[in-house]
């Protein structure tokens, strides 16, 4: 359907639609349509009516439509014809009905209801959306289906089309919810749709009903789908939101609960699946708030709504203006507190309990607020909680015996504390918890978090209730005090270091009390008011728990360090602040103390100075600055053993604390200091030494803090050493064996082992040859695989990493890096972790490690030699073919893989050449089968051939000579062993590198490497298979030809094997691989050398092996063209003249007979000449195909395009080898000609001459390449060769040049035209060997002279005057052959034209020649080529000289006229030589001529008057206007002659043609005289009246050419016409006109022209030269010629329809008068009565006419013709009474007026 046909359709009306007013099928809800059709409107009506009063009864606000939709009235209402405003009122009031029936739709008086307007109203294509909205609620039922099934929805574009569905399934299948529910999400139109529906109803019965409970389906189905579709939805965009909002906003306003709720679940639909914007989110809760205010019904549920909505929407989002409608809802807090009970109301919590503290605070009532109940039920919700865990409140969990439930109260509580829900009972909680039963240290230590809280809460909402400031600090003092008093009865602490990795659980709870308590004295004692009251607690902490300086310092330092702990086993955060108060506390506390117990504070056996070492290396400044304060204060211990430290570093204070990096610095460079010292100290002085053994001590120590350790290892990054390692060992010892063990090894400790590890550097690698503990702790390290943390690599990586290029080579010893290279490659075997495998792949490949030791981990070093005999020797022989050495099966071949996968991409080895004798090795043994050996064994002899590779290009010059270790055999063996072509690959790349170095050890195997290549690397279609046919190519063969050096022959038999097996496998090879692979071959050859060998061995192989298929031969001269351009031109043609030396150096033929296969003998040296291609193996048949091969491949090379597009002008060199390549190429044709000679009289003789042939395009592609100069004298040279066929040749070549050059330079044309001497002896050469032979060559030399005269014949026309006479003399030959003669008049053709007046003198002697030649006419017929060169001739020479030839015009003509075509070309020729006599020749010539040659015909050679006359109109039509009235009387004394002739002999086409051509040059003055002429002519005839029949033809042409001109000659014409209608009519006259035997027919023909000049003179009348009188004379002899039967009936048809009625009817045209008209008319109508049914019938015919020329003024016709028609239409004869019905039909149409009424 087009979419004009669409719009038409949308446009269209229901009232069109057809259904409407049929009755075979009525659209009917609850009966069958065909039955329903049965049934009349009063059924339908009282049905409609009973179903309202049944409706009536359940529902009163149907009594309304009584009146309107079924009243009586209706019962004849048809709304298709009613006006727009009563359809529009008539849709009013059916969508208020269709509303309020949608309740009650499945209800049986609703149907019936809906039947009614359905065949009254028909809703169904009106009311299409009201009907649905009425029953989409009930979509799952089957009514809804049968409802469906009742509209017309299946046009595509229509609304409802997506519905369709459900009217093509007529078994009543309900909608689907799911397609409901995708519909109304992609249709947003459809989700409008519904919102719309649902605010109708409401709408519906607004007036009716307050509840509205009649719509809860629709609530139902409007929630259930609008909640459905936004969880299918995939992304609820801003359109659906926009969509659904207004609806939302009216379904919050609206006072009907049902609608609410409705709303309140779509609300919280878009909260759970789209985050909205804020200001939206405020909206709808301030809505939801105001609908609870107004309908306090749903508090709980719009609460609830509340809640959802907050919890999913961002926060913050809900402004006050929602808390304020809140508090208006009287019922707000009971329902809060019912749904606590059940549900986690916390979100709006949250929100409310800020504004509800705002409120309490800002605003002062005389009255208890409304609000205050909500805001103790907050405070209270606490304490009343039931938590799920135990069953009870909040306050009764606090009291709980089970230390679990008051832990759980507590975290609780806390909770929610921390979340700004503060009570005013915060004193009533603090109490509760020591009437308390005594707590365990945990319960203790989370009451002291909460109160804590607690009271930083009462410190941050200073004011709340009556609590104020004071009395916040008194119960936080108080608090304290109490938790100092409680927490002192703890476990006390030992041991010089407190770490909290090694305490136990109550002893690390203690810790964390302690760390909290002194977290709040620190900061209340630090600032504000009740900073005094906290310095108290503080001093009262201290002298409780931390009575001693020494304590006091181990508690300072835990805090110090205890930041770094990643474990944080005593759940405290010590921040930076924290850290740093504690720094200043122990500056306080050092300062305070007596100098006496600083040395013990700064011992060895303290942890002060460690834990400030840790501090320096700080990123914060201010703690870098804090612990340089308190190391100054230790700087006065004097005996302490850091005292030198501490000094040192004091002195570089600023830097400390300017650089976190600066420690670490200072360190190494004191410790390089204490390495360069090596003078004795006093033991009884402290010096650096002992402070930084004692650093590595305290690391060494169990007791100290993995995290510490960290820090003091960060700070001794940069000191190294031996000494350093050592000390650390142990350290690293108990941490390898605690991360295989332990399963609490903690993230310090990892890190810990990590810069333990770091250690095992370069400056202390000597310790591990010296120290075999040290040794073996790292190899245990390396084989330690456990990793604990993810992000930590374990000690395995670490140790790994470690194994640096520097490291290794500062082993020193090699007995070490090899146990060490062991282990690696052993790890490598066993790990199957990907981490390890790639660690120790990235360690092997950055050292530099010694090939050697490489070779050892390859292969087992060898048991020593001892001498045997050699009976002994031989017998351990014998054994070893039956079992293996013990050596051979302790290969370890996985082992061996992975270290030679790590071979692959080594870089750094140092002496390459040792790994080759072990590599050798283990690939003789892969090689050997055995039980040791391994499935992928293939995998590992490639990566040994790769190693070998890799060596083998890592060789330097200068190095050790490893030429005697390389075994060439074994890898050939490889490669035949092997079927894997990767393996092969890898070897032949191999033996091509190895082949580049040493060549002779691969010469002797370069036969099997290349046999193999053909055999099986070259089938396989990949790039690296082809990649390593290149590089083999490359390497071996230069090596190859570098070896051979002056033994070329030698080198030339190689090379040809070696391309043999290269051609063998040619077939096999992937067709687009062929030509790289055969490329590069010959490249690295060298094309010029050995191009020409690859060709001759393709062309062998075509010749022995391809069966002789054309296709096959195609494509393979194909494939050897595009492979020889892809050289150099030069080297092709250097290839061709070596292909054409072997040609000439092979025997002519052989006999057949066996052929002798024989292989050459070892002792016989093999011929490069008998490889290529061996006579005595081959037959004769197989060698003439192979030359006739090569020879048609160079000739189609030397013309490919590809070679050509290579061609450029030729330099010296260059030239020199065209014309060898020119020598060459005629010595083969020489060589081949005298073999066509031989072999003439044998079976042979065929092969020998299109070999010849072959040769020759050889020869003219040569001949193209070469300068014309060169070419021009080469021609010269072979045109007086001996050899016939060669001097053919020749001038075929130069033929071929000329007719496609077209510049010549001057010197080059005079040269050329020396040649006409040469070709004009060969032409003149009559008699001589091989005649027939010799007239192919005398025609060849003709052409060629012909092609001569036509390029430079008119620059030097004198030089061809030999050429004219010499071609005359042939021409006149009489014994000549008929070939020789045709080429000799072709070349007299182009040379007369060049030499127009010089070629007079021959004419005498030529145009009688050329004329014989056509009376000969035997000759003519048997030879079309020569006829078609006779007329040329005769062509040429009248168009070059049409005045000179005037005595041979006369037989010229004549030879035309007779002569017929029998070809296109001969027909062309003809046509121009006739057209060239009559145009050139002048008319005082040529028509004397013409005149004659006439005569001559006249009496026996009629037939030849048609190329006569044609000559005649062609001159007649190029005369001039005054040569022509020169002429007239001439012509006209001809063609009266003719038409006379004519007359006789019944034939005036060829005449009449010629004289229409003279009267269309006459002017009316000269024609007038002409034609009367003519008419006199006509009517002095004595004999018959032939010359009737002949005027009247020439007077029908000549009216059709001169149109309206004819008229003014027509008028005496008149009387003649009106004569010969009456004397041809035989039904007025019984005499004949003519009295022959075909008079009939001759009358009949005249009346046929007599009619055809009156239409036409009738036709082209515009000068009324139909006067009255002439129209009454010519009247009645054209009306009654409908009564003339001549010729019989067929004639008489044919005449009336195609002559006499066109005739008539143009002749009523021209008479132009109404009285005439009627005449006429009158007339005809006359005939209609006519005794004869044809005569009526033709009446009939003239009737239609005469209607159809007048027209409109046929109308004054009428009346008299009604008369006579009517007559017809009772006519006797059917065919008279169907064409009478035919006319009355057209005169309707013409007219345009019925005439029915007339009959």
């Amino acid at each position: 359907m087009t979419s004009l046909a669409h719009q038409l359709k949308r446009l269209a009306l229901p009232q069109n639609d057809p259904n409407l007013f049929t009755r075979k099928e009525v659209a009917s809800l609850l009966f069958d349509p065909k039955y329903a059709a049965t049934m009349d409107r009063t059924t339908f009506y009282a049905l409609g009516c009973n179903g309202l009063e049944e409706l009536l009864g359940i529902e009163p606000a149907f009594a309304e439509f009584q009146d309107t939709l079924f009243n009586q009235g209706s019962v004849m209402l048809e709304r298709s014809v009613q006006s727009k405003e009563i359809n529009e009122k008539l849709d009013k009031g059916i969508s208020l009905f269709l509303a309020r029936i949608s309740p009650y739709f499945l209800l049986k008086p609703a149907q019936k209801c809906l039947e009614w307007l359905i065949h009254r109203f028909h809703i169904q294509l009106y009311n299409v959306d009201s009907l649905l909205a009425c029953t989409l609620p009930y979509h799952e039922t089957k009514i809804f289906s049968r409802v469906v099934q009742l509209l017309k929805i299946s046009e595509p574009t229509h609304r409802w089309h997506w519905l369709h569905a459900l009217q093509v399934c007529r078994s009543g299948v309900p909608l689907a919810r799911g397609t409901l529910i995708t519909h109304c999400y992609k249709d947003l139109s459809f989700m409008d749709f519904i919102c719309t529906m649902v605010t109708k109803a409401v709408e519906a019965y607004s007036t009716h009903s307050t509840t509205h409970s009649q719509l809860r389906v629709v609530f139902a189905f409007y929630a259930s789908t609008m909640v459905s579709t936004l969880d299918a939805v995939d992304k609820v965009t801003d359109t659906i939101i926009s969509k659904l909002l207004p609806f939302v906003q009216k379904g919050l306003k609206s006072s009907v609960t049902d609608y609410k709720a409705a709303t309140y679940m779509i609300v919280c639909q878009l909260a759970v699946k789209v985050v909205m914007e804020g200001s939206l989110v405020n909206t709808l809760a301030l809505h939801v708030a105001k609908s609870m205010v107004k309908e306090p019904v749903l508090t709980k549920e719009g609460l609830g709504c509340l809640i959802v909505l907050i919890q999913n929407q961002k926060k913050d989002s809900v402004g006050p203006k929602a808390f304020g409608h809140l508090c208006c809802v009287s019922s707000v807090v009971e329902s809060l507190q019912a749904m606590a009970l059940v549900h986690d109301i916390s979100p709006l919590l949250h929100y409310l309990l800020p504004l509800l503290v705002h409120a309490v605070v800002t605003e002062r009532y005389g009255t208890e607020p409304p609000y205050v109940g909500a805001l103790d039920m907050a405070a209270g919700h606490g304490g009343m909680f039931i938590l799920g865990d135990s069953d009870t409140s909040l306050l009764l969990s606090l009291k709980h015996p089970l230390s679990s439930v008051r832990n759980l109260a507590v975290e609780h509580l806390a909770g929610l504390l921390s979340s700004g829900q503060v009570s005013t009972a915060l004193p009533w909680c603090a109490g509760r918890f020591w009437s308390c039963s005594p707590m365990e240290e945990d319960v203790l230590s989370r009451s002291i978090d909460t109160l804590l809280i607690i009271h930083l809460s009462g410190l941050c909402l200073p004011g709340i209730g009556s609590l104020s400031l004071s009395t916040h600090l008194i119960d936080g003092v108080s608090l304290c005090r109490h938790l100092i008093g409680r927490v002192s009865l703890c476990l006390s602490l030992g041991d010089v270091w407190w770490n909290p990795e090694k305490l136990d659980t109550s002893t690390c709870c203690y810790l964390h009390l302690l760390c909290r308590l002194f977290d709040v004295t620190i900061s209340g004692s630090s600032q504000g008011p009740a900073e005094r009251p906290y310095r108290d607690l503080m001093k009262l902490l201290f002298q409780v728990h931390l009575s001693t300086p020494m304590d006091l310092m181990k508690f300072l330092c835990m805090l110090w360090d205890y930041g770094a702990n990643q474990g944080d086993q005593l759940d405290v955060r010590v921040g930076a602040v924290l850290q740093t108060q504690a720094l200043y506390v122990g500056q306080a506390v050092l300062t305070a103390l007596p100098a006496s117990t600083l040395p013990a504070l700064a011992s060895n056996r303290s942890p002060v100075v460690p834990s400030l070492l840790a501090c320096l290396c700080s990123p914060l400044r201010e703690v870098r600055r804090a612990a340089v304060a308190v190391l100054d204060q230790l700087s006065e211990a004097t005996e302490s053993s850091f005292q030198p430290l501490i000094t040192r570093l004091l002195k570089n204070t600023e830097e400390i604390i300017a650089d976190p990096s600066h420690l670490s610095q200072a360190l190494s460079v004191l410790h390089e200091e204490v390495s360069a010292d090596a003078e004795p100290a006093d033991p009884q002085k402290p010096t650096l030494g002992t402070a930084f053994q004692q650093l590595l001590q305290t690391i060494k120590t169990s007791a100290c803090p993995s995290y510490t350790a960290v820090a003091l290892l960060r700070a001794l990054d940069h000191v190294n050493g031996e000494s350093v390692l050592m000390a650390l060992m142990p350290v690293l010892d108990l941490l390898v064996v605690q991360s295989g063990q332990d399963p609490t090894f903690l993230r310090n400790e990892a890190q810990l082992s990590q810069l333990v590890l770091g250690k095992y550097n370069e400056e202390a690698a000597p310790l591990l040859a010296k120290d075999q503990a040290c040794l073996a702790l790292f190899v245990q390290a390396l084989k330690s695989p456990l990793q604990p943390y993810p992000d930590i690599p374990s000690i395995q990586v670490m140790a790994l990493e470690q194994i640096t290029k520097a490291f290794f080579a500062a082993l020193g010893e090699e007995k070490v890096q090899q146990q060490l290279l062991g282990v690696m490659f052993d790890l490598l075997a066993d790990s199957r972790e990907a981490l390890v495998s790639s660690a120790i792949s990235s360690v092997f490949k950055g050292l530099a490690v010694d090939a050697e030791l490489v070779a050892k981990e390859l292969v087992p070093p060898e048991k020593p030699k001892v001498s045997v005999t050699v009976q002994q020797t031989r017998r351990s022989k014998m054994l070893q073919s039956g079992e293996s050495k013990p050596e051979e099966e302790a290969v370890l071949w996985q082992r061996v893989t992975l270290i030679l996968e790590l071979l692959q991409h080594k870089k750094k080895l140092k002496r390459p050449q040792a790994l080759v004798p072990a590599l050798f090795t283990l690939l003789s043994r892969s090689l050997q089968p055995g039980p040791g050996i391994q499935a992928n064994v293939e995998y590992t002899r490639q990566l040994l051939l790769s190693c070998l590779l890799n060596v083998c290009q890592k060789l330097s010059p200068d190095g050790e000579p490893v030429e005697d270790k390389f075994n060439v055999e074994l890898v050939v063996q490889c490669v035949r062993v092997s079927d894997m072509p990767q393996t092969h690959h890898h070897a032949l790349l191999l033996l091509g590198t190895v082949a580049s170095m040493f060549p002779e050890k691969v010469l002797h195997n370069i036969m099997p490497i290349f046999t193999f290549m053909g055999a099986n690397i070259m089938r396989l279609d990949d790039s690296y298979s082809f990649q390593v046919i290149n590089k083999t190519v490359q390497t071996v063969i230069p090596a190859l030809i570098k070896v051979s050096g002056s033994e070329t022959s030698n080198m030339d038999v190689v090379v040809i094997k070696i391309v043999h097996v290269f051609v063998d496998a040619l077939p096999h090879v992937p067709e687009h691989r062929r030509l790289p692979i055969l490329s590069q071959l010959v490249t690295t050859l060298g094309p010029a050398r050995f191009l020409w060998v690859l060709m001759l061995l393709l062309f062998k192989q075509h010749a022995t092996k391809t069966a002789g298929s054309e296709v096959a031969l195609e494509m393979d001269v194909e494939f050897w063209t595009s492979l020889c351009c892809t050289f150099e031109v030069s080297e092709q043609l250097t290839s061709v003249i070596h292909i054409l030396q072997y040609l000439m150096g092979l025997p002519q033929d052989k006999e057949d007979g066996e052929i002798q296969r024989k292989e050459p003998q070892p002792q016989e040296e093999e011929k490069a000449e008998e490889l290529l291609f061996n006579v005595e193996a081959h037959s004769s048949k197989e060698l003439r195909h192979f030359k006739f091969l090569s020879v048609n491949f160079t000739a189609q090379l030397l013309a490919a395009s590809g070679f050509i597009g290579k061609v450029g002008p030729p330099t010296p060199q260059g030239l020199q080898q065209r014309c060898v390549l020119l020598e060459e190429t005629l010595r083969y044709i020489h060589s081949v000609a005298r073999c066509v000679e031989e072999n003439s009289d044998k079976p042979t003789a065929k092969f020998w001459r299109a070999l010849l042939n072959k040769a020759y395009d050889v020869l003219d592609k040569v001949n193209s390449l070469l300068p014309t100069d060169t070419f021009i004298m080469v021609m010269k040279g072979l045109m007086t060769n001996r050899l016939p066929s060669v001097r053919r040749k020749a001038m075929e070549l130069l033929n071929n040049k000329l007719q496609h050059k077209t510049k010549w330079e001057e010197q080059q044309v005079t040269v050329l035209l020396r040649l006409s001497d040469d070709l004009l002896a060969i032409v003149g050469r009559g008699h001589g060997q091989g005649e027939e032979e010799l007239a192919i060559n005398r025609q060849t030399a003709l052409y060629s002279l012909k092609l001569l005269c036509r390029n430079f014949g008119a620059a030097h026309p004198e030089a061809f005057v030999p050429v004219l006479q010499r071609a005359v003399e042939v021409a006149t030959a009489t014994e000549e052959e008929k070939n020789v003669t045709g080429s000799a008049l072709l070349c007299i053709a182009e040379v007369a034209s060049v030499l127009k007046t010089l070629a007079i003198p021959q004419l005498p002697r030529l145009m009688p020649a050329v004329l014989q030649t056509m009376e000969e006419r035997k000759d003519l017929l048997s030879n079309e080529i020569y006829l078609l060169s006779a007329v040329t001739a005769l062509q040429r020479v009248s168009e070059t000289l049409p005045h000179f030839i005037s005595p041979y015009l006369h037989a010229t003509v004549s030879q035309v006229s007779k002569t017929s075509a029998t070809s296109p070309q001969l027909s062309a020729r003809l046509t121009s030589l006739s057209s060239t006599l009559a145009t050139k020749v002048p008319p005082r010539v040529l028509l004397p001529t013409l005149t004659k040659c006439y005569n001559d015909m006249v009496p026996a050679k009629q037939s030849h008057l048609g190329p006569l006359m044609s000559i005649l109109k062609a001159h007649i039509t190029h005369m001039e206007k005054d040569q022509l009235n020169t002429h007239q009387s001439e012509l006209t004394s001809f063609f009266l002659t003719a038409l006379d002739f004519r007359a006789q002999h019944c034939q005036v086409g060829f005449t009449i043609d010629c004289l229409l051509a003279m009267v269309m040059k006459l002017s009316e003055i000269t024609f007038r005289p002409l034609f009367f002429k003519l008419f006199d002519w006509s009517k002095t005839e004595t004999e018959g009246k032939q010359r009737l029949l002949t005027f009247y033809r020439l007077a029908d042409r000549i009216a059709d050419r001169l149109k309206g001109l004819f008229v003014l000659f027509a008028g005496n014409l008149v009387k003649p016409f009106s004569d010969l209608l009456q004397q041809t009519n035989v039904a007025k006259t019984d005499e004949a006109l003519f009295d022959s035997a075909d008079g009939v027919e001759k009358s009949t023909m005249l009346l046929h022209h007599v009619l055809d000049c009156m239409f036409k003179i009738f036709m082209y009348d515009t000068h009324h030269f139909l006067s009255k009188d002439r129209a009454e004379a010519l009247m009645g002899p054209l009306v009654d010629q409908l009564e003339n039967t001549l010729g019989g009936e067929e004639s008489y048809q044919l005449r009336v329809t195609q002559h006499l009625v066109p005739c008539l009817g143009q002749f009523s045209v021209a008479m132009g008068d109404d009285t005439q008209w009627k005449t006429l008319n009158y007339q005809v109508l006359l005939k209609t009565r006519h005794s004869s049914s044809k005569v009526r019938f033709s009446a009939l015919l003239m009737v239609m006419e005469l209607a159809r020329k007048l027209r409109e003024n046929y109308m004054v016709l009428l009346p008299e013709t009604i008369p006579f028609l009517a007559e017809l239409m009772e006519d006797e004869s059917e065919e008279v009474e169907h064409q009478v019905q035919k006319v009355i039909q057209e005169m309707e149409n013409i007219l345009g007026e019925p005439l029915q009424s007339y009959f």
